[in-house]
């Protein structure tokens, strides 16, 4: 009987847990790469990066090479990963790519976004 009713108590902590938004901790082959693992400087990657940025993100939304980047600075990776991975949440109005793009394609577009944080901001003089 008591453990019935342990096994029952469990039960019912996982499904509260589950239907709260709480999941299990991904396991060792599951775990997300950081922007600590990924080098965002590497010319390959950045290439790939421009690529699929002008086929995808410039083509419909963003544009060649625009102002929301160009010249922005000290943008933490790992929050450009999670937003074009889930998009904007609400915060904008940007929808979630983690369905279209493997999680390698998007370190490629986050190097490319933190890639074009380094050229000078434009100005109405240089357009």
């Amino acid at each position: 009987m008591k453990t019935r009713l342990l096994l029952l108590a469990v039960l019912s902590l996982a499904s509260g847990a589950l239907r709260a938004g709480g999941s299990p901790p991904p396991s060792d082959d599951q775990a997300v790469l950081g922007a600590a693992d990924v080098d965002l400087k590497d010319e390959a990657r950045i290439g790939r990066g421009k690529s699929t940025f002008n086929e995808s993100c410039a083509a419909f939304c963003h544009g060649q090479e625009p102002p929301l980047f160009v010249g922005r600075k000290g943008l933490d990776p790992d929050y450009v990963y999670q937003t074009i991975k889930e998009g904007g949440r609400g915060a904008t109005p940007m929808p979630p790519w983690g369905n279209v793009f493997t999680p390698d394609e998007i370190w490629d577009l986050v190097a490319y976004v933190e890639f074009m944080g380094t050229l000078p901001p434009l100005t109405a003089t240089s357009k």
